[in-house]
């Protein structure tokens, strides 16, 4: 029964860790992609107005509306102006707008995985309390997987530094059941707007504060641990 005891408190643990790095990484990347903002400041760093063709005025309606439609307080994706010889002109084409929907899907997906995983905080919060008395293992085991998940993070972070394009092709295979995501930079607005450099800045932001939150959670749980068991 001792045994059992210490194994549950161990797997509460590493389960704990598990679902608060997805938690965090969920929000993470629900904030930062419904956040007009940033991607206005990265539009202006990584696809200005020379190259998009896209009025600079009109850049923070644009990022307003995309963050909108990711966020679900808008329903439809697109974005219209008036050039400077008077013409009405709608930017994007029915191909970009059903991959558009498609990203939201996933944004949608992002947030569902969100409250399911502070859902099962709160139950495996429950189990760790009934563990109580094992608790510098469960520390313990909330250390093994922060420490898991870091590995994984960091072997990520290796392959995007040495083929960022490799690692992004494959998310998109992996996320999308059709090649609308195969963008014109000639014809589509939105690959101009949104060009590789814009992503790695975004992933670079999004890992790097996910990298900063596993290890404050790995150096909390390590104190906790050594000071539980003391």
């Amino acid at each position: 029964m001792m045994k059992l005891r210490k194994f549950l408190a161990v797997l509460c643990g590493v389960l704990l860790s598990l679902g608060a790095a997805v938690a965090v990484l969920a929000f993470l990347v629900d904030g930062m992609g419904g956040s007009a903002p940033l991607m206005h400041t990265l539009m202006e760093r990584h696809a200005p107005a020379e190259k998009t063709g896209l009025p600079a005025e009109h850049y923070t309606a644009m990022t307003e509306m995309i963050t909108d439609y990711l966020s679900g307080r808008e329903q439809i994706f697109q974005f219209g102006f008036t050039d400077a010889q008077g013409v009405a002109r709608q930017c994007f084409r029915d191909h970009e707008q059903r991959h558009m929907a498609d990203v939201k899907a996933l944004f949608d997906l992002c947030r569902m995985v969100m409250l399911v995983s502070v859902a099962a905080l709160v139950a495996l919060g429950f189990g760790a309390y009934v563990l109580r008395d094992r608790r510098a293992l469960v520390a313990r085991g909330f250390l093994w997987g922060c420490l898991g998940v870091l590995a994984a993070l960091t072997a990520l972070a290796v392959w995007g530094a040495v083929d960022f394009e490799g690692l992004f092709v494959l998310f998109h295979h992996l996320s999308f059941t059709n090649d609308l995501w195969l963008l014109d930079p000639r014809t589509d607005l939105l690959i101009r707007l949104m060009p590789t450099n814009f992503f790695v800045h975004y992933a670079a932001l999004l890992g790097g504060t996910w990298l900063g939150a596993l290890l404050l959670m790995a150096a909390t749980a390590l104190h906790l641990s050594k000071r539980w068991k003391a």
